[in-house]
């Protein structure tokens, strides 16, 4: 390939994508330096915690993560834990009535009144009584002195299995990580889902496994019981593979298109799949989301306009709002259009998986140069294209800018697995037009007004950047539209 004739921002996304992966470290700290972007509202809060790279350095383009406390203490989790792998032993009710204890040397009062009960019994049975209540009290003082109590043989068991299976717990991104005793690390944390959802997860992740997808962390299931959950106190735990090397960094191409063909291999290998009883809630009704959200943001216009006294961001909204109902229009216009409406159908009778928060956090880049998945809480059927979507979002808002060499690289990583169709691009089209950041700004700030004013100016600061790329982002939907969808053509 003559690359003397190809533009040099290509040339320089095609140079990162052939690099062999024991050098992506070096690309990442490589890229363009750009302004710390925060992230969207309230599903990337989630991307909480310091992303660190192989060098221990933080991403100079990536955001920070919000940190996250869980429920409880070290003891704590060390107590599940140990519930999680050591079962407690059941204990049956006895059948027989217990002997009572000596407490002591008898008295000649006693023996005498001993001798006498041997005689009665004797005369009323033809078994001497006192041979065989003689011999039971015998043997039974040999069994206690061959062999102690099953309770204290137990609790010692339990206390060896506990002491020699947790290494270590350490508090990592809001969940806990726990080290045994032959060095296998888990992931516990507390989670609202219910069982029969997370018994939904453990089987998609175990099928998916078995399809041949490995590059995900499957659920652990305790081992009493083989449930891939654990009830404790009212709250329910589940426990996850944790996963060696360290988040992805939007900010390298690089890792956005390993991030690309993870998500592709995913959609790949869950295609077709059928689970067994539970049928989480599929989320084929794109243009029906999409119209909620933009009647919401009719709604919220009249509510500012209709303010008495209207603060900073009521006036930045006031003058951003007629932009949005364009693009939002443009983005429900696309999705009215055959071959998207073609495609949504024909997904929908051959669903497959989709991950649904493809956060930095759940995206764990390997020391060999590949792409993970962790936290499926979210995982249920979909078009395949809202991954992507995500993904191609998040790296423009990494980048501090919306431009076509960012959103290239990972498309053609993800159609090195499978090539995406006509009406996907126009989906994808569809989903990037819609101002999805523009509206969890507006949602959130109006659900839960700050009460502070640094607060304000924090939300004020949001707002304001993400005004100064509309021109940007309009600029490349027009691109988008021109070379990728052909639509002006």
């Amino acid at each position: 390939m003559d690359t003397r004739s190809v533009p040099p921002w290509l040339r320089q996304i095609w140079h990162e994508l052939t690099k062999p992966p024991a050098v992506l470290r070096q690309s990442q700290k490589s890229a363009r330096q750009r302004p710390t972007r925060t992230d969207e509202s309230r599903d990337d809060e989630r991307e909480d915690s310091l992303a660190k790279d192989n060098d221990g350095e933080e991403s100079p383009t990536d955001p920070p993560f919000a940190t996250r406390r869980p429920y409880g203490s070290p003891k704590t989790a060390e107590r599940l834990t140990r519930k999680y792998f050591v079962p407690r032993p059941t204990r049956h009710p006895t059948k027989t009535r217990p002997r009572p204890r000596r407490t002591g040397k008898r008295t000649a009062h006693h023996a005498d009144s001993a001798r006498l009960d041997r005689s009665i019994v004797q005369t009323a049975q033809s078994t001497p009584a006192p041979v065989r209540v003689q011999t039971l009290r015998v043997a039974s003082a040999e069994q206690k002195a061959e062999k102690p109590s099953r309770a204290s043989d137990t609790d010692t068991t339990r206390a060896k299995a506990y002491d020699e299976r947790i290494r270590s717990v350490e508090l990592v991104h809001g969940v806990w990580r726990i080290v045994t005793g032959d060095g296998r690390a888990i992931a516990l944390k507390e989670t609202a889902l219910s069982p029969e959802r997370i018994r939904f997860m453990a089987d998609t992740l175990d099928e998916l496994h078995r399809r041949g997808f490995t590059h995900l962390a499957r659920i652990v299931r305790t081992r009493q019981d083989q449930e891939p959950y654990l009830m404790d106190h009212g709250r329910i735990y589940y426990a996850s593979e944790w996963l060696p090397g360290h988040s992805v960094q939007y900010g390298s191409t690089a890792q956005l298109g390993a991030a690309a063909r993870t998500l592709a291999r995913f959609h790949e290998k869950s295609c077709d799949y059928e689970p067994l009883g539970y049928q989480p809630p599929h989320a084929f009704h794109v243009f029906e989301q999409l119209l909620n959200r933009k009647q919401a943001l009719d709604q919220l216009q009249k509510q500012v306009e209709a303010k008495a006294s209207k603060d900073s961001f009521d006036e930045l909204c006031l003058s951003f709002f007629p932009r949005t109902a364009m693009h939002s229009t443009e983005s429900l216009s696309l999705l009215k259009l055959p071959d998207v409406e073609t495609h949504l159908k024909q997904s929908l009778n051959h669903p497959g998986l989709c991950h649904l928060d493809v956060t930095r956090r759940n995206l764990i880049m390997h020391p060999e140069g590949h792409a993970q998945l962790i936290d499926f809480d979210l995982m249920t059927f979909a078009p395949r294209v809202l991954d992507l979507s995500h993904l191609i979002r998040r790296g423009m808002q990494a980048h501090g800018t919306w431009t076509s060499e960012i959103a290239i690289a990972p498309l053609i990583s993800y159609n090195r697995v499978r090539p995406l169709t006509q009406g996907e691009y126009l989906l994808l089209e569809a989903l990037l037009t819609f101002p999805h950041r523009f509206w969890r700004l507006t949602q959130n700030h109006y659900a839960n007004p700050p009460t502070k004013p640094e607060d304000l100016q924090q939300r004020i600061t949001q707002l304001e950047d993400t005004l100064a790329l509309e021109q940007e982002r309009a600029a490349f939907l027009q691109t988008f539209s021109r070379q990728v969808t052909r639509r002006g053509q």
